[in-house]
């Protein structure tokens, strides 16, 4: 790895010229990205994207066609197989639906990465599982099954197995998705929390912007494979770009195209050329 390359100490993840190419599609062109150490940030976009796709990079479950991905100053692409485990239990991935096991309890499913990666004793288990479920407010449904909960309570609950190795970073993919305005701001009142107390990274990959206002230190707008435009939550809402303005705005047409990339229609329709 390039020396000049390595993050500044209060960088957490470098990405540098990163391009990937999935079933011809060009995902992600040259990109160039800076998430900080200790801070909340967002990255935000189209559908379709790459930005879970990005995270997958960022985890080492994808590899680029070309460019580097440093996570605390390691390229993940580069990095063995044990060596990769290693920086994978310091990072915590909440999942687009939380993925709870539904064959085990609440306390199950938070104890569930100890029990797979630790030989801890079952007194440390039991402490540590009841420690983080009382940190996202659910020591108390400890004995419910996944079926018994609310989307709301099962976010939080993915987040204390999230956490359970008292992770240096957090991936949160589509952390808002179905919940209701209460659930909601419980979820955000936890993110920034959890940031705060534990000087945790934070990852988003989320939609809604009223609630990335909330949460968010610094936003990324990614589109046709490069970041479009990016910022703290006010300078991005008020930056008034095409692309900014089509995204936020709502709008079907723009710098996103509505009709995706196709042929002649005429010829498609069996017409001469000219003759639509």
């Amino acid at each position: 790895m390039n020396a000049a390359a390595a993050p500044s100490d209060d960088t957490l993840i470098r990405i540098r010229g990163l391009t990937t190419v999935l079933n011809g599609k060009k995902v992600f062109d040259a990109l160039d990205m800076d998430i900080p150490r200790g801070k909340v940030t967002a990255i935000m976009g189209p559908s379709g994207t790459g930005k879970t796709t990005l995270l997958k990079h960022i985890t080492g479950q994808m590899r680029g066609d070309a460019g580097q991905v440093l996570v605390d100053a390691k390229n993940v692409p580069e990095l063995s197989r044990e060596a990769l485990y290693a920086l994978r239990e310091k990072i915590g991935y909440l999942f687009q639906n939380s993925a709870l096991l539904t064959d085990f309890d609440v306390f199950e499913n938070v104890a569930f990465p100890l029990r797979q990666h630790t030989k801890l004793p079952e007194v440390l288990i039991r402490n540590i599982v009841l420690t983080k479920l009382q940190a996202v407010g659910l020591r108390g449904a400890a004995a419910l099954q996944p079926s018994e909960l609310s989307g709301g309570m099962a976010r939080r609950v993915a987040l204390a197995r999230a956490i359970v190795f008292d992770p240096m970073l957090i991936l949160y993919d589509e952390p808002f998705v179905g919940l209701d305005p209460i659930a909601l701001n419980q979820v955000l009142k936890l993110i920034r929390t959890l940031n705060q107390t534990l000087g945790i990274t934070s990852v988003l990959v989320a939609h809604e912007l009223d609630a990335i206002k909330q949460v968010a230190d610094h936003i990324y707008l990614i589109a046709n494979g490069k970041v479009v435009a990016q910022g703290d939550p006010q300078t991005i809402a008020d930056d008034g770009s095409p692309w900014t303005r089509q995204f936020f705005g709502g709008e079907a047409d723009g710098p996103v195209p509505f009709q995706y990339p196709a042929g002649d229609y005429a010829e498609a329709l069996g017409f001469p050329r000219g003759e639509a």
